[in-house]
């Protein structure tokens, strides 16, 4: 009961927050009410399953496991939520005619449980490191099975929890199952409090290739001809300087050079697009891209969401951003499922496990100058790269054979 009287308090302090990502374009204003926990879509009949993703990540690496999921229980809905526009983005291009979206309540305790009392969920999935103290709390009390999918425990998260021990062991033992996506993680759930935890392979492995539009790839590849390409991609602040000086360094070898630079929030464009700007380079957006236009830019700036493998089916090297920053790194699986070849910086704590599967399959740069030599030495040695790329996809193919076993373990849980 603590946590729903003390999320009340709270909630005047949600609404601003709520006003605050309206107005930057972090929430759709037509469904705000969902935020708050109020339905815009009606409850099917039959038995639903509610899945939980927070972000585009996630909601990406469930694709695959929904979709099996629906063929072997075509009779069960699936509820999946989200809590960023970019997420149900991802939803509506790909998931629209196999599930219901709808973004997921704050974690107000009231929020939470009208929520609930409308879904009726029969089994409730949260994905990797989703712990919100009402939810859960709300789900168990209406006696509802409780897993946490592909978990994992970053070493920052981890020694914060280790903090509030006792909070954590009062949370994780509302759970009915822990899935963890490695026995590291395993043995860090355990020794906060949760039980019944075991081990599976993880599920961003059994993640289809990200869809490609053969138009635009068609048109792409006329425009770019034969430029040697590289792709920068979810890059964020003050790492487009890195890209921008590689570049520069690039450029004196290979004068023709392309560098494709995909922020990871595309409302950034406009200030990195400066940027290049500034350092003397020119820059096509990718979203003002015509048929006239000029192809001899230095840049291109991609300005939107869900285009990923148009991109890493243009070039044969991608470097993974967020790895030179604190967010510690983004998915390097998506691309070296176009057997690229794989390039991420020194910080890549949020994708640990997956990075120790591909470690001999992908190189880790440390500075701008290791970036520099390592894409040139890959635009002069393509069979490098294509070696590489091979190599990466092989093992994230081998891995991906746990989506079955995780349907059918799903399923064990519910007994409707």
């Amino acid at each position: 009961m603590g946590f729903y009287l003390l999320s009340i308090l709270f909630t005047p302090f949600v609404k601003v927050l709520a006003s605050h990502r309206l107005k930057k374009g972090l929430e759709e204003k037509d469904r705000i009410e969902e935020r708050y926990g109020i339905a815009s879509a009606k409850r099917p009949e039959g038995p639903l399953i509610w899945i939980h993703a927070a972000s585009v990540g996630e909601t990406i690496s469930l694709i695959s496991l929904i979709k099996s999921y629906k063929e072997n229980y075509p009779n069960h809905s699936i509820l999946l939520t989200t809590t960023t526009v970019t997420a149900a983005s991802i939803v509506k291009q790909r998931l629209s005619d196999i599930c219901i979206h709808q973004y997921a309540p704050f974690d107000i305790g009231p929020w939470v449980k009208r929520f609930l009392i409308h879904w009726k969920p029969h089994l409730t999935v949260l994905v990797e490191s989703e712990l919100w103290p009402n939810m859960i709390m709300q789900i168990h009390k209406m006696k509802i099975p409780l897993i946490l999918l592909n978990a994992r425990l970053s070493d920052r998260s981890y020694h914060r929890w280790l903090k509030f021990k006792y909070l954590a062991k009062q949370l994780l033992s509302r759970f009915s199952l822990f899935l963890a996506q490695s026995p590291s993680t395993a043995e860090r759930l355990i020794h906060l409090g949760a039980s019944n935890v075991e081990v599976m392979a993880n599920l961003k492995f059994a993640a289809d290739p990200l869809p490609v539009s053969t138009d635009k790839l068609q048109k792409l590849s006329r425009l770019l001809k034969d430029r040697p390409v590289w792709v920068a991609t979810s890059t964020h602040e003050s790492e487009e300087e890195l890209v921008i000086q590689t570049h520069h360094d690039l450029k004196k070898q290979f004068h023709n050079l392309l560098t494709i630079l995909i922020p990871r929030h595309p409302h950034r464009c406009e200030k990195v697009k400066r940027l290049c700007e500034d350092s003397g380079l020119s820059v096509q957006e990718h979203s003002f891209l015509q048929a006239q236009s000029p192809s001899n830019f230095d840049v291109y700036l991609v300005d939107t969401i869900g285009e990923l493998g148009l991109f890493f089916s243009l070039s044969s090297i991608v470097f993974i951003g967020g790895s030179f920053v604190s967010v510690e790194g983004h998915n390097p699986i998506e691309p070296a499922l176009f057997k690229c070849a794989v390039l991420w910086g020194p910080r890549m704590g949020n994708f640990k496990d997956v990075c120790a599967h591909l470690a001999d399959d992908c190189l880790t740069v440390r500075t701008q100058k290791e970036l520099a030599e390592n894409v040139q030495n890959l635009l002069l040695n393509p069979k490098e790269s294509e070696v590489l790329g091979a190599k990466a996809f092989k093992t994230v193919k081998e891995q991906a054979e746990s989506v079955q076993k995780i349907v059918h373990r799903l399923r064990s849980f519910y007994d409707g």
